[in-house]
């Protein structure tokens, strides 16, 4: 087909194909949440494990996930879920479609899931900072929710290995056979890994857009998570296709980027659009943040008017907000002293403290 490049979302990305089919495995069931327990209010993108992300020790997760006094104290929770990604492999290559880029191989999944889930590798550091906070504030209700990817795979990709096993790609069964491969190998990685502090609830659909062609593939990859117990989650772009049909496509959780923050030549209206497709749609919104804000005036207050729309939005405040701050942006604003910073943060920890009341919504 004719690839297009586009600007959408956070990234420059390539519109193409994307097909996944998952089906049931075994878990244990003290890693799986049931309904009669509380969402979290909100949800950090944890971009770790690949080359854009970055090893964070338990402390730098600590300042993520948990709301700090001045002096970089734990006091409380701030958010009780993550997203667990990466974009690019160690290799270079990329687990989503990105312009002029290779894609991920199998054995990029492989290299992925070892650096997430081998004796202190990055989930560790995860469980040992929510032991952290703990210990300050209590265990999160529910446990400290989990989420990690499903990297993309194209049609006619080379064979890719997950596990000991090899997959052909060019043709949707063995599409389907390798994603469900690394999907039970994640599963059954984390319910070795038999974690302290972590519970694992579902799977990330990475591409942000899902078109005619992927449609299918999509309700049944929502119907095979939903039979193996997990839930389902996606963040579509500001104008990603079947954004507005999400729960048509299976999808548990999701919220709708507005791509606001980095693309400082789009107003500020495009927030209160954005609310407007929020509210039609029943979705969720994204927080949007990155290290810029710190280092080039055009950024420094493009995340106050996100703060101000959800206080103005007490419907949106009562369903789970997803938290894009790049990488390591609210661990810097968390520790900063400068007053301007400090009282954004503030406000930042209140509007989400006001949040997920009626998470369980987003289902």
């Amino acid at each position: 087909m004719r690839w297009i490049i586009v600007f959408r979302g956070r990234w420059l990305a390539v519109v193409g194909l994307v097909t996944l089919t998952v089906y049931p495995g075994s878990l244990r069931a003290s890693t799986m949440v049931t309904d009669s327990q509380p969402a979290p209010a909100c949800w950090v993108l944890l971009y770790t494990g690949g080359s854009i992300g970055r090893r964070f020790p338990p402390k730098d997760l600590v300042d993520l996930f948990a709301t700090v006094d001045t002096s970089d104290q734990p006091t409380g929770w701030l958010c009780e879920g993550t997203i667990v990604l990466d974009l690019e492999a160690t290799s270079g290559r990329y687990y989503y479609p990105w312009p002029d880029k290779t894609l991920a191989k199998g054995q990029d999944w492989n290299a992925y899931l070892d650096s997430l889930f081998a004796p202190h590798g990055r989930l560790q550091s995860l469980d040992s900072a929510v032991a952290m906070i703990a210990a300050k504030a209590g265990q999160p209700r529910g446990g400290f929710r989990v989420v990690l990817m499903i990297p993309y795979s194209r049609p006619g990709a080379d064979t890719v290995w997950v596990g000991r096993t090899s997959f052909v790609l060019t043709d949707p069964e063995g599409r389907r056979r390798a994603v469900e491969a690394y999907i039970d190998e994640v599963a059954q990685r984390f319910a070795a890994a038999r974690f302290q502090h972590l519970t694992f609830v579902g799977y990330y659909w990475l591409n942000e857009e899902i078109r005619s062609v992927d449609s299918v593939l999509v309700k049944q990859t929502a119907d095979a998570v939903h039979r193996r117990r997990f839930q389902f989650f996606w963040i579509p772009y500001y104008t990603a296709p079947g954004g507005p049909s999400w729960r048509a496509y299976g999808f548990d959780h999701a919220w709708l980027q507005p791509n606001y923050f980095f693309h400082p030549e789009v107003p500020v209206v495009r927030l209160d659009t954005a609310v407007s497709r929020a509210r039609a749609w029943n979705l969720g919104i994204e927080l949007e943040f990155n290290p810029k804000m710190f280092d080039q005036w055009q950024f420094a207050d493009r995340l106050e008017p996100y703060l101000t729309v959800l206080e103005g939005a007490p419907d949106l405040r009562a369903r789970s907000v997803a938290i894009y701050e790049g990488v390591g942006a609210l661990i810097r604003l968390a520790r900063s002293r400068d007053p301007w910073h400090r009282a954004l943060y503030s406000r930042l920890v209140a509007v989400l403290r006001q949040s997920g009341t009626g998470a369980s919504d987003l289902k």
